[in-house]
């Protein structure tokens, strides 16, 4: 039978011989044991770089779902490692729990957000992966691995950012804490100013990132701070549901595809006249929700994203770079820049590993190619000493990688460990890691 697999941006497509849904992590230990090779791991396709791609076998954990239990003193949850982000917010909830943070796309599973480095904003938090306090692994072979930071830690540091290619988690315990409320304000404030004042905004705010399209003299900033106030029930959106704005904002990328020099005038469009927060200001009442409802936007219209980790003190001075380059280099585009703080954690492949950082990520509509905007921005980010998000797009490999990450030998001595017939890893990930 021939299978395919998309991922949700439909630039990353594979031709499995088979793809596996099993229903408990026993069903996944023997199915990964026997599987044809290369074998990699599904969550909901919001990774941009091929990931899954493959010839042999694709797992997709989306079966292996749901809240096990929880711990109501440490603040911590079992969680199935298919669990959606978006499904888990509600579980946790009636469980007294929330996430510490988590990013504005809540689309993906869970497995597949803390095995990227996906994250949030918020100048003294971490990334999803760095509230892991546990996981269990169905390695190459079948076994099964528990890590945690006293057993097997040299996994558990390794694994909270792997890729999948040390194993399968099938099991993540999360470190939470007890349900609370987030308020949101935002407006659209000078760039400017927005720029001379980052590092205020980000001290005085729980969450703080701004957007910015590159021709206009505006950026949309968003806040979500910490509140007693009572929250109210938020409706979301379906996968693919589309809101107004997202037609008056498809309707622009489809129109600077055939009228590229109108790309200009609608970027200013749509930061002063139409959106979320244009017409806003930081001082408005703003709206109160609980946590996992207050984090997500409904992303609808589909892109292609790359996205870097850059030292904190240094994030102004680099979007200012990215910003003037696409400005200048003649590409067509239409998407804003995104502007987020980040804490730094431990975790040996993490993008933030021992460096608070600011990530800029760069967007391109998914009907237009994306590779020659990208490659100007990526040559700006290295010169930053930026390091990519691994589920968005980049080109650098394991001779660029290594000079990045500290641990990089570290993790590479336990990818080989647990994994020495390469039987996790696809070609993408041979080139990533040097393994051919």
């Amino acid at each position: 039978m021939n299978y395919v697999w998309s991922n949700w941006s439909g630039w990353v497509k594979a031709w499995p011989k088979s793809i596996a849904e099993p229903a408990s992590e026993e069903e996944l230990a023997a199915i990964v044991q026997e599987a044809e090779a290369p074998v990699r791991v599904a969550g909901t396709g919001h990774s941009f770089t091929p990931l899954v791609e493959t010839a042999g076998t694709i797992v997709t954990l989306r079966h292996i779902a749901g809240v096990i239990d929880h711990d109501p003193t440490a603040f911590t949850a079992r969680i199935k490692a298919g669990t959606t982000v978006r499904d888990l917010g509600p579980m946790l909830f009636d469980r007294g729990l929330g996430l510490a943070n988590q990013g504005d796309i809540d689309r993906q599973a869970l497995a597949g957000a803390v095995g990227t480095g996906t994250h949030g904003t918020g100048g003294g938090l971490g990334s999803i992966s760095a509230a892991v306090a546990g996981f269990r692994l169905v390695t190459a072979d079948g076994g099964i691995v528990n890590a945690n930071r006293d057993e097997n830690p040299d996994v558990f540091d390794a694994g909270r950012v792997s890729m999948g290619s040390l194993g399968i988690m099938s099991e993540i315990t999360m470190q939470c804490r007890p349900a609370y409320a987030l308020e949101e304000t935002g407006g659209a404030m000078p760039v400017a100013e927005v720029l001379s004042r980052v590092e205020e905004l980000r001290d005085a705010n729980r969450h703080f990132e701004f957007f910015w399209f590159p021709y206009a003299d505006l950026a949309i900033v968003k806040i979500l701070a910490e509140t007693d106030k009572q929250p109210k029930p938020r409706r979301r959106r379906a996968e693919d549901e589309l809101s107004r704005d997202d037609r008056i904002f498809i309707t622009a990328c489809e129109t600077t595809r055939y009228a590229p020099f109108l790309r200009g005038p609608l970027q200013k469009y749509l930061t002063s006249g139409s959106g979320r927060y244009s017409s806003g200001s930081l001082t408005d009442p703003g709206r109160v929700r609980w946590s996992h409802e207050a984090f997500p936007s409904d992303r609808n219209v589909r892109f292609n994203e790359m996205e870097y980790a850059v030292p904190a003190d240094r994030g102004p001075d680099c979007i200012r770079e990215v910003a003037a380059h696409m400005r200048k280099c003649g590409v067509n585009f239409l998407f804003p820049l995104e502007f987020r703080y980040v804490g730094a954690d431990d975790a040996w492949l993490s993008p933030f590993y021992k460096r608070d950082s600011v990530t800029i990520s760069v967007h391109q509509y998914h009907r237009q190619p994306y590779e020659e905007l990208f490659a100007g921005v990526e040559a700006i980010f290295a010169r930053y000493e930026g390091r990519p998000h691994w589920g968005k797009l980049h080109t650098l490999e394991a001779r660029e990688l290594s000079k990045l990450y500290p641990r990089w030998d570290d993790f590479q001595a336990v990818r080989r460990r647990l994994d020495p017939k390469k039987k996790l890893l696809n070609p993408y990930l041979k080139r990533l890691f040097g393994e051919f």
